[in-house]
């Protein structure tokens, strides 16, 4: 799976967000995701996931083995000193 191909799906999905892809095995197929994105705000780690999730539910039965997701509002990832490069 193309890592363009994974951010450009989620930001259909979530207009605002950033993104950041990493490789947990070197196999292209298990997938370290950072979202950040105000949609998230008011919505518990569950649903956040589960959003996600669902932008990538074709994806994932056909190309992704794996996804570790860290999700979070643009504000959440200040606090948390995550550099976000646009």
């Amino acid at each position: 799976m193309e890592f363009e191909n994974v951010k450009n799906i989620i930001k259909a999905g979530l207009a605002d967000a950033y993104v950041e892809v990493q490789d947990m095995t070197g196999t292209r197929d298990h997938l370290d995701l950072l979202i950040v994105s105000d949609q998230f705000i008011g919505k518990m780690l569950i649903q956040q996931h589960q959003l996600v999730m669902n932008l990538l539910s074709d994806s994932l039965k056909a190309e992704i083995h794996a996804v570790q997701l860290k999700t979070m509002s643009f504000e959440d990832a200040q606090k948390r000193g995550i550099k976000i490069s646009k």
